[in-house]
């Protein structure tokens, strides 16, 4: 008798509204909850989380980021002002840390949308708190060089233990874990946008479509339909009703 290995049930491990909301606040960097000592290590913690979150980055696109990652221009049909973020590589320096980020695919590397307040911030960070090391990447790290994944991971792990008890409770109960990871903000940031694309009225066809453009995955890729099937599970089903790029406690602090 052969008895074949109990597959374990996929889950995406998008985060409940209560847990984003607590993150926000903790995170704030005027926040007396923010774990992290110092204001350039609370204003390199908030821009992490507002990339991660509202961007749907991987860890690894997050780290390659360069200083002018963040482009502008006008919109040539409407003639307002745009900001876009370019995903690559970096084309200005080689990549000296130990375990050293990628871009996953040649499909990964993108150009995708961003609002003008997650531009503030991420000036704000450069321009006030990154210092002045002597490399390009983005994410500088306290010691003036660029920041590694471990570091990433230690980070998140403060910030899980930050969270309240009740909070906690509720993210053990909806995603088996009761610590958030940076791929938790991808699956929460691609969840609340096909979200947004269906309640703006695009059928789910082109939705998955856009879904698979802004997260850079591969025509192949089943990872838009498991998404598809997460909306409609009852714990996403309260998504804010604020509108995801216009909450003005980003701005709070700039």
């Amino acid at each position: 008798l052969y008895l074949g290995r109990r597959r374990n049930r996929e889950r995406i491990r998008s985060l409940p509204s209560e847990v984003v909301e607590a993150l926000y606040e903790i995170l704030d960097p005027s926040s007396p909850q923010n774990p992290f000592c110092g204001a350039a290590s609370r204003w390199r913690a908030y821009t992490i989380f507002l990339l991660l979150l509202h961007q749907g980055l991987r860890r690894g696109e997050l780290l390659a980021l360069t200083t002018d990652a963040i482009k502008r221009g006008i919109d040539r049909r409407t003639r307002a002002s745009r900001h876009w973020i370019s995903v690559t590589f970096n084309e200005y320096e080689d990549d000296s840390r130990y375990s050293t980020p990628s871009i996953e695919n040649a499909v990964s590397v993108r150009q995708i949308p961003v609002s003008e307040m997650i531009a503030a911030v991420v000036t704000e960070y450069i321009v006030n708190y990154r210092g002045r090391p002597n490399h390009s990447f983005l994410i500088n790290s306290q010691k003036q060089r660029p920041l590694s994944t471990e570091r990433i991971t230690k980070m998140f792990a403060k910030v899980s233990n930050a969270l309240s008890p009740g909070t906690r409770k509720v993210l053990l109960e909806t995603t088996d874990s009761d610590s958030i990871s940076p791929h938790d903000l991808r699956h929460t940031c691609a969840v609340i946008r096909l979200n947004q694309f269906l309640a703006s009225g695009v059928e789910m066809t082109d939705a998955l479509e856009r879904l698979r453009a802004f997260f850079g995955w591969a025509r192949d890729s089943q990872m838009p339909r498991k998404y598809a099937r997460a909306v409609f599970e009852h714990r996403i089903m309260s998504i804010w009703e604020e509108k995801f790029d216009d909450r003005v406690e980003i701005l709070r602090n700039i």
